[in-house]
């Protein structure tokens, strides 16, 4: 399997991220529904950006 870019993986990194945090939180601070409801949408749209990036790189062959 080929190394994908960087950039890629950092986005799925980040969205990752944002989309488990709201959840383990959830137990110990009170966050309230429109900031968790915001952070699990901007996740879920970083990891379709990730993902989006990485099958234009392997379809150009850019993979670095």
């Amino acid at each position: 399997m080929k190394k994908q870019p960087l950039y890629p993986r950092i986005l799925i990194s980040a969205g990752l991220l944002m989309v488990t945090m709201p959840l383990l939180f959830k137990e110990y601070l009170p966050i309230p529904d429109f900031v968790r409801g915001f952070l699990l949408g901007a996740g879920g749209v970083f990891e379709i950006a990730g993902i989006v990036l990485m099958k234009r790189s392997q379809k150009s062959g850019a993979c670095s």
